[in-house]
């Protein structure tokens, strides 16, 4: 037992060390929902209130896609210790990802499939590329995960009131949990109570559910009375605007496009099925599990799945192989993978963040897998000699994918994370002395609030400077200091623009001509252009003379 204890502590220290250290610099900017969870984290820690002056809200507007609050709380709590930092959004989301290893172990432990897969289990997940980067970024995606696991861990251990608590923390954290966890629980419950007489499970069952739904009012409310669907509303199948486009196009097809076969194979029900399976089995590819990863370089890296290719020989084997030796918890774990894509199919294409609740299930079968295989290679030398050139493969693509997540993914990843922002704020805050005022454009986004988060702007004076804003050249622009911030796109000339003198200008880049240009870090473009004003009237003639 006391060898089972140091191995565990040993795959946690290991955990902790792929997902802890350089929170702050190895991706130094911040992305959006990053900032807004960071900047509201920051107002509830100075004033109580969101960044709107909501007090203490369950719910918080940000960009207008009504964010949960959980996360937002552990980021504030994190602040007052260590004050409003990039780690300071992301740390939460690191020790989720650490207990989620130990949970993992805790997992296969309750269901009985030994110490052995459990170790082998926690330690696999706790190298996965997928759930590494995820865990290094502010994303309640990843606390919802630990929540959701550990409320299915605390059911298993007949803790009916922490698991109960679990369940309901984890959908006031991230928006797919509010289907899957539920989903997840319940079906957990069933598989306990197979089987046994209805006297004895039926009372702590019905408790169970009515202490959930007792939690979960205010969730509820919000999301009927108080605009808590905008997110899903905005983004969810149903409200793709492209269906009737293509019923309109493929019912054409036919000789007669009123006929009832052309109306019975080509409508907006058709499509919506075909839509859901699709992005449904997306989840399941190679492609997205093994070969390319997740489209969006935010949660992944280029031309790397999602997890390693040899996991794909150990999840099928481990697939294969706990059906023939336990068909009861194989029945568990693969109804978990079945429901955990249910949500993201809702709302589109495999995606690393919503199709996250797939793990650990995916460990669990690599783990079995992988014991099994070392069990099997104590019978001879000769299968410890395979068995070693297994593990040394498996260790060459974790090294693999180390060196690319260390070296390069922050050349090509920085401007997934809104880096240009970031670059803008840079550039201005070293030429900020020799400048009265400076206008930054926000045509690539909500630019005011990076500058508000990183210069840890007093949320009252920047509610302020939000409501009160000034005009410069017919554009509404929001000051802070002596920075201006607004969408700002001149439409002739530069030098004819009404701006205030001795002012530094950094607009996308319109005109063929500035006084330097900011370059992108990976291929070199041009991101932002820049003027000093009244130089650039000089700039401008210097250029027209022949």
């Amino acid at each position: 037992m006391q060898n089972i204890s140091k191995l565990l502590i040993a795959i946690l220290i290991i955990a902790g060390l792929f997902r802890l250290p350089y929170l702050n610099t190895h991706m130094p900017s911040l992305y959006g929902d990053e900032i807004a969870i960071g900047y509201n984290a920051f107002s509830i820690v100075k004033t109580a209130r969101d960044e709107f002056g909501r007090f203490m809200p369950l719910q918080f507007e940000s960009w207008g896609d009504q964010k949960n609050p959980l996360y937002i709380y552990a980021v504030a709590l994190v602040q007052l210790i260590a004050g409003a930092t990039p780690a300071s959004v992301r740390l939460p989301s690191a020790i989720a990802g650490i207990f989620a290893v130990y949970l993992t172990y805790r997992l296969v432990i309750l269901l009985r499939l030994g110490q052995g897969v459990a170790l082998f289990s926690a330690l696999l997940l706790s190298l996965t590329p997928w759930h590494i980067h995820i865990s290094r970024g502010g994303y309640e995606a990843n606390l919802a995960l630990t929540l959701g696991l550990a409320s299915v861990v605390y059911l298993l251990q007949k803790k009916n009131l922490l698991s109960i608590i679990m369940l309901v923390l984890s959908t006031y954290t991230y928006y797919t949990t509010k289907i899957f966890a539920p989903a997840l629980l319940m079906f957990t419950w069933i598989w306990i109570i197979q089987g046994q007489n209805k006297q004895i499970w039926l009372k702590p069952f019905i408790k169970y559910w009515v202490g959930a739904f007792i939690l979960a009012i205010p969730l509820i409310y919000l999301a009927l009375f108080a605009n808590g669907q905008a997110r899903f509303k905005a983004i969810n199948i149903f409200a793709d605007k492209t269906v009737d486009a293509r019923v309109i196009r493929d019912r054409n097809f036919f000789p007669d496009a009123r006929t009832m076969s052309a109306k019975l194979f080509e409508n907006r029900y058709v499509y919506h099925f075909f839509d859901f399976a699709t992005y449904y089995f997306d989840n399941f590819s190679g492609q997205f599990l093994f070969v390319g990863g997740d489209s969006n370089l935010r949660y992944g890296q280029a031309n790397h799945g999602m997890l390693y290719l040899i996991d794909a020989f150990l999840i099928t084997a481990g697939i294969l192989m706990l059906y023939t030796k336990n068909r009861r918890i194989w029945i568990f774990l693969l109804v978990w993978l079945v429901l955990a894509p249910l949500p993201t199919a809702l709302v589109g294409r495999a995606y690393g963040l919503r199709s996250l609740v797939m793990l650990p299930v995916l460990q669990i079968f690599a783990g079995y897998s992988l014991y099994q295989a070392y069990l099997w290679s104590k019978q001879s030398k000769i299968r410890k000699i395979f068995f070693a050139l297994g593990c040394m493969l498996y260790v060459a693509s974790v090294a693999n994918w180390s060196i690319r997540y260390i070296y390069q993914y922050p050349s090509y990843g920085r401007y997934w994370y809104d880096s240009t922002m970031f670059e803008a704020l840079d550039y201005a805050k070293d030429r900020e002395a020799k400048y009265d005022h400076i206008i930054i454009t926000q045509s690539y986004g909500e630019e005011s609030m990076y500058y508000a988060f990183y210069n840890q702007i007093d949320p009252r004076e920047y509610r302020y400077a939000k409501d009160h804003r000034l005009t410069i050249d017919g554009v509404p622009m929001i000051k802070i200091g002596k920075y201006y911030f607004g969408d700002i796109r001149p439409q002739g000339p530069i030098e004819q623009m009404d701006l205030p003198t001795n002012t530094l200008l950094i607009v996308q880049p319109l005109f063929e001509y500035g006084e330097e240009d900011i370059l992108a870090r990976d291929d070199g473009r041009v991101i932002f252009r820049t003027f000093g004003f009244p130089t650039v009237l000089m700039q401008a003639k210097k250029l027209e003379q022949p």
